[in-house]
């Protein structure tokens, strides 16, 4: 195997071996295991001239550029770090850095090192309401919702349910008022706050949520969507575990389960989290 990007075996520089946390090679219809296989150092250098070249280059930070599929795991964790490092010199208030913050408590995240994670996104909401200016006010608002929101997963991976579901409710209203109900970060909002509603068994809200957020989903991301397949996920698992379920909801929730799992594997492949 071979990087796709220096196309060489061992990183001339760093000596370091070949990773792939992505989706290439793991698809249904994928057959080369040699898909998406490189160094992270490449990757970093990749993603660090995209963002030169554009803004919009900023996604290939935490995503593929092969299969379009975020990072995942300690390849995350790792480009988190290299992103960090690369922008950590920048200004307080300069994008790139902000933006690079965000990425090293997802990657800590992805790699499950949560309660690192939790003190880079508290560092980066207090500097986000340390730095923002008035007349920013509305961008200021989304980017202290977002970091809320990472905050409320980190919770939620610490098992700390009920501080999870009220930030979750909270950032859920906070986009809804914000953007309004079609808008991708509202919809991810009402995921998560039905996992948190889940979580601590109630059911009957769970459902109540997805059953109007789940049509406005599949219509504005698409059936294939993460946060699609997500939130049908939840609403299976919120009726089959339902005390009261009928026979009818428990073949519905087995065919959502069974047609949800057979999309995220063709799409995002089976090593996915």
């Amino acid at each position: 195997q071979t990087c796709f990007i220096c196309t060489q075996a061992l990183h001339w520089k760093t000596k370091e071996g070949l990773v792939r946390g992505c989706a290439c090679g793991d698809r249904d219809g994928v057959s080369s295991p040699e898909l998406g296989v490189a160094h992270v150092s490449c990757l970093a250098r990749q993603a660090q001239v995209a963002v030169e070249r554009a803004h919009r280059g900023w996604m290939r930070w935490d995503t593929c550029g092969l299969c379009e599929q975020k990072y995942h795991g300690v390849v995350a964790c790792a480009l988190g770090w290299a992103c960090w490092k690369t922008y950590l010199g920048r200004p307080e208030d300069d994008w790139a850095r902000g933006s690079a913050m965000t990425l090293l408590a997802n990657g800590l995240s992805a790699a499950e090192h949560h309660e690192d994670a939790l003190l880079v996104y508290e560092a980066e909401l207090s500097m986000l309401r340390r730095n923002g200016a008035p007349e920013d006010r509305h961008a200021i608002r989304h980017a202290i919702l977002a970091v809320q929101g990472n905050l409320a997963n980190t919770y939620q991976a610490l098992k700390r349910h009920e501080e999870a579901l009220r930030m979750r409710r909270d950032v859920y209203s906070g986009y809804l008022k914000l953007h309004g109900e079609e808008n991708e970060h509202t919809l991810i909002s009402a995921s998560n706050y039905a996992a948190s509603v889940l979580r601590v068994k109630r059911l009957e809200e769970a459902k109540s949520v997805l059953r109007k957020t789940m049509p406005v989903a599949r219509r504005v991301l698409g059936e294939n969507d993460e946060t699609t397949l997500r939130m049908r996920w939840y609403y299976a698992e919120a009726l089959y575990k339902d005390n009261g379920a009928t026979l009818d909801d428990l073949r519905e929730a087995l065919t959502i389960l069974e047609e949800t799992a057979r999309t995220a594997r063709r799409v995002f492949g089976g090593a996915h989290p």
